[in-house]
């Protein structure tokens, strides 16, 4: 606990307890007295608890979520049973939000650096000084992690307004996959991979059963498809990756190909199961190029193992083919997706088990990707970039030092931060807005096409962190510097883009539809997707399906992964 927030302080952002008070009668210093409810909030009975829907903040999965709340302040979070994806259950990262919630080392207020210093400072004070470097910088740049689709457009509509340049970058994205699938088939999405429905099912390192895209939705359809069925049969699950992860641990065979072969295994079984069919389409001439004898010895698997697995592909009914998942990633990484992509239309899974028409992750807000983020480190090297903002990320610690992101952040003139708590990134700005925590604001999520849950607050913000919600921040800075059209807060905002959306699609009643949204944690309930039979597009830039080039010397490869363990 840092030393901007006593013990005696945090008892009270916790709320005076059976603990606090005997805290407080060990010592006379101070006596305060328990004062009950007098009038109690309407929806507030003293020690009954009071439950609220919500969407989880944690990742992009955007699980829906029950909080539980006593006396106003949240106590757990538990799965809501009505959400397609968390159907009552949450992952350990949902679990822990509340920590964050309550996290003591949360920034107090708004901070501004003076003489190398932060000093606590207003916000209208903070509002009034980001506005007029927005107003003196032509142009800025504004790093973003994930955010819901209503913060994103305004972020868009924000930067687009007051000369801003979006770089929306996060560690654990999935930006490979996404230009994988634009290039096979023109949709830059994270395709819905149907595990319950599979038969056999390869991964070449995607570990969806602790960090892939939505890892309680994929534990759940895996339990089910590894299953004894009634029929006494269950499905087959081959791991084939150079580490042993979770998800490899619960595999019924592991084979340790080499690091950055994915690609080459994978055309391999592409090339076996397409011989003399023409299936990969204008892929085909590179498949046919791959045979298993050709890539065995670099791969580190044998022929016969690659022609085996091939044969479970065919054979097994449904299947399904994974990537390499984040741990994967390196310089061959889009071509490597790109493989997986036509072994899975080869294999006949698209369109049954791999579904682009209704994927899990939609399309990103404007470009992305690590060369975005390179050309803007190397724009703020030349000491000529006024501005920078940034929220839900937190590059000064993610991206590794050969890029040269510190020593480029630090040759900006005015550096602004939204971390609620001290990083590595608010560590060297000059303007710190804390945001709040999912659990105090107003957003919402999209997990599939036409799938939408809302954010709400599930308590009033914690006392002693003077904190306000970024959309709110852009919106009170926008009306600042003259921009037009505003809500005049975030949840208006919110209201305002639900009642355009709901009227497009039909709804009158919008009070009735969003106080049932509120209530349910679904914001639309479309029923069942029509999975779409896609077509192989011919590529439209260079891609190498061979193992990359791995910087530094020996034989032994450094494999970094996300866990949340």
């Amino acid at each position: 606990m840092n030393d901007g927030l006593k013990r005696r302080d945090f008892l009270k952002v916790l709320g005076t307890s059976g603990a606090g008070a005997s805290l407080l009668g060990c010592s006379t210093e101070k006596v305060e007295k328990l004062i009950p409810y007098v009038t109690a909030p309407e929806e507030i009975t003293p020690g009954v608890a009071t439950w609220y829907s919500t969407s989880c903040g944690e990742c992009e999965a955007g699980c829906g979520m029950w909080v539980r709340t006593l006396e106003g302040r949240v106590v757990k979070v538990e799965g809501n049973p009505n959400d397609p994806v968390s159907q009552g259950a949450l992952c350990s990262r949902g679990h822990s939000s509340v920590q964050g919630l309550y996290n003591p080392d949360r920034f107090s207020g708004p901070m501004m650096r003076e003489n190398g210093e932060l000093k606590a400072i207003s916000w209208e004070t903070a509002e009034k000084m980001l506005a007029d470097h927005i107003q003196t910088a032509n142009e800025y740049y504004f790093i973003k992690g994930s955010t819901g689709p209503s913060l994103t457009d305004l972020i868009d509509d924000f930067a687009s307004s007051t000369g801003g340049k979006i770089v929306n970058y996060s560690p654990l994205d999935h930006d490979p996959l996404k230009e994988a699938s634009r290039i096979a088939f023109g949709r830059e999405v994270v395709p819905w991979y149907d595990l319950e429905s599979a038969r056999f099912v390869l991964s070449f390192g995607a570990d969806f059963l602790e960090g892939y895209v939505s890892p309680l939705r994929d534990s759940r359809g895996f339990s089910k498809m590894h299953s004894v069925g009634k029929d006494g049969s269950k499905g087959r699950f081959v791991f084939a990756a150079p580490r042993l992860s979770l998800t490899g641990q619960n595999a019924d065979e592991w084979l340790p190909i080499a690091p950055g072969s994915e690609g080459l295994v994978a055309l391999a079984l592409a090339n076996v199961i397409s011989a003399g069919t023409g299936d990969a389409g204008p892929y085909q001439e590179i498949v046919d190029a791959y045979s298993p004898e050709d890539v065995a010895a670099e791969a580190g698997v044998s022929a016969e193992n690659i022609r085996r697995v091939a044969s479970y592909l065919v054979e097994s009914g449904p299947s399904l083919v994974l990537g390499p998942g984040i741990e994967g990633q390196h310089r061959n990484s889009t071509a490597v997706n790109l493989a997986v992509a036509i072994l899975n239309v080869v294999a006949g899974n698209v369109g049954k088990t791999v579904d682009y028409s209704s994927p899990q992750v939609g399309p990103s807000s404007g470009p992305r990707g690590y060369g975005l983020m390179q050309a803007a480190i190397e724009d703020m090297n030349t000491g000529q970039v006024p501005l920078v903002l940034v929220h839900a990320s937190n590059p000064a610690y993610a991206l590794p030092s050969a890029s040269g992101f510190k020593e480029a952040f630090s040759e900006v003139s005015f550096r602004v931060s939204f971390a609620s708590a001290m990083d590595e990134t608010a560590a060297m700005a000059d303007l710190i807005l804390p945001d709040r925590h999912f659990l105090e604001s107003w957003g919402d999520s999209s997990w599939r096409s036409g799938r939408s849950s809302l954010q709400q607050p599930a308590m009033r913000p914690v006392p002693h962190f003077d904190s306000k919600q970024i959309g709110d921040v852009l919106l009170s800075v926008g009306q600042e510097v003259g921009a037009e059209g505003e809500a005049p807060s975030f949840y208006e905002w919110l209201r305002s883009r639900w009642q355009s959306k709901t009227a497009a699609d039909g709804i009158l009643e919008f009070e009735n539809f969003w106080r049932e949204a509120l209530k349910t944690g679904v914001a639309s309930s479309e029923s069942g997707f029509e999975t779409a039979i896609e077509t192989l597009r011919q590529t439209d830039r260079a891609l190498v399906f061979d193992v990359p080039e791995f910087d530094g010397e020996g034989d032994v490869h450094l494999m970094v992964y996300p866990s949340a363990r």
